[in-house]
Formats: C-alpha cells, structure tokens, sequence
C-alpha cells in the first residue's frame, strides 16, 4: 500500500484511534481525501469484511447489509473489521438494518463506515459512532508529494488548482492523462461559466452534469476555488459575490442530495 497523506492536523487523532479503535467509526472523507487508506491502517491485524455499492447499483442495498450481519453471526477468534465504504450511499432501509449491528456489537467486531456525505446518513446511525473528519493537506504537503512526479511546471501548478488539499485525487491527475484531461475540461467549462452573462451559454455549459452529481460537485468546487483566487487578486467587487454566493448555495445543494439539474440551474438564473 502507497503511503497514506492525510494532513498534519489529523496524523495524531488517527494514530490514537489505530491504538484503541472505537466499536463503530464513521471517516468523514471528503472527494480526493484517502479515507480507506485510513481505514486500512486502523484495521491492520485483523479479518477485513469489504462492502461498497455493487457494480451496477448506486446504494448499498437492505440486502446486502443482511448478508453481512448473517456473515458476522459465526464464532471469531481474531479481531474482525467491516468496512463500509460509501456508507452514504446506504439506503435508508439499509441503515435500520445496520443499526441493530451497531447496538449490539458482536465480540472482536469493529465498523469503519466512511462517507462523503454525512447528512445522507441517519443521525441514529452517526449518534453510534465515533467521528473522525479528515481536513484537506496544506500546500506544502500538496507540493512535496508532486515531488515524486517527473511534470513541467505548468502541469504541476495546474494540479495544485484543480485538486489542492485533495492528495488521492492529486495522484490520479499526475499519474493519469485521461482524468487531467478530464479535469482540465472542468475548469474550462468554469472558466466560461464564470466569464459570460448569457443564460443560453452557461446552460450548454452546465447541461453535461445534470445525470452526475459528483462532477457536478467538483465543478461548483472550481468555480468557487477560481472566484477566491480571482477575490484574492483583484479584489472582492459585487459580480464575484453575487457569482460566489450563487456557487455556494449549488454547493450546498448538491450536499444535501437535491436533485441536479435543479441545483445547477441555480447558476443560470
């Protein structure tokens, strides 16, 4: 396994918990934060039980949280970690299963749930479990680790933009072409958004990520990063506010699992 960058603040609160783990852990792991390298190192030394979405589904399903309680009903001799990945994406029905798990834990049992999203997740199940909320690297974390990349200078601060204090999502860009490029076509389509006043353009420009929320999500995070940098530069006026105010609510939208297409909309009118 590649080295875990987790930033400075949280080294020794993961440290403390890979000591003593909790019964139940939930990792807030924001997109491009390495929450299951986390997870792995506080479960090292123990029988790992995996469960993510299926391949063709987008929750975890009532079923498959059954499947797994069945699983843990059997005698364990070693300390036995469930890590639950995307837990966000469990069904509600999915969570009341789980519950039951939670609040009577089986001996030598340990969950690690790890979520993008919290507030997708019931507070019954948050109320049961130890927190821990990874925080974005520094710049000076971000830069060393483009050390171990052989990039010109115009790509490596490119990266820094598109992905700062995102150390899992700055490795995918400095080791795969097609998701720079990828990225790269995001903050081009930021760019135009934030530079045009016709509806009929930004439109063509937000219509692509009505059917993906997490793009969706990391183009708002663009445009918001490139207005900051913009305030930062040329000072805050009323159109970078109004703009700023309008990302963020979108931001916040999305967050909360509000349909797309509207959320984005938000930028149009």
């Amino acid at each position: 396994m590649s080295e875990i960058i987790v930033s400075t603040q949280d080294v020794q609160k993961i440290d403390q918990i890979t000591a003593r783990p909790p019964h139940a852990l939930l990792i807030v792991a924001d997109y491009g934060l390495d929450g299951k390298s986390v997870a792995q190192k506080i479960a090292k030394n123990s029988d790992i039980f995996r469960l993510t979405p299926l391949p063709d589904k987008q929750s975890i399903s009532v079923e498959q949280i059954r499947d797994l309680i069945a699983k843990l009903r059997t005698y364990a001799i070693n300390r036995r970690t469930i890590i639950i990945d995307e837990a966000d994406l469990m069904t509600e029905s999915s969570q009341n299963a789980l519950l039951k798990a939670l609040e009577e834990p089986n001996k030598n049992t340990i969950f690690i749930l790890i979520a993008k999203n919290p507030k997708l997740m019931l507070d019954t199940i948050k109320s049961r479990c130890q927190t821990l909320t990874l925080h974005k690297t520094s710049s000076v974390q971000d830069k060393k680790l483009l050390e171990n990349y052989n990039l010109d200078s115009a790509t490596i601060q490119q990266i820094l933009f598109l992905a700062a204090g995102r150390p899992l999502l700055i490795r995918q860009l400095a080791e795969n072409p097609d998701k720079f490029a990828e990225y790269r076509q995001l903050a081009t389509d930021a760019k135009q958004i934030l530079a045009t006043n016709q509806e009929y353009t930004t439109l063509k420009n937000i219509a692509k990520y009505f059917t993906d929320r997490q793009k969706a999500l990391i183009l708002t995070d663009i445009i918001i990063n490139m207005i900051r940098f913009q305030s930062l530069s040329h000072g805050m006026n009323s159109t970078l506010e109004k703009q700023l105010n309008k990302a963020t609510i979108v931001s916040k939208a999305l967050n909360s699992n509000a349909n797309v297409r509207l959320a984005l909309m938000q930028l149009v009118l």
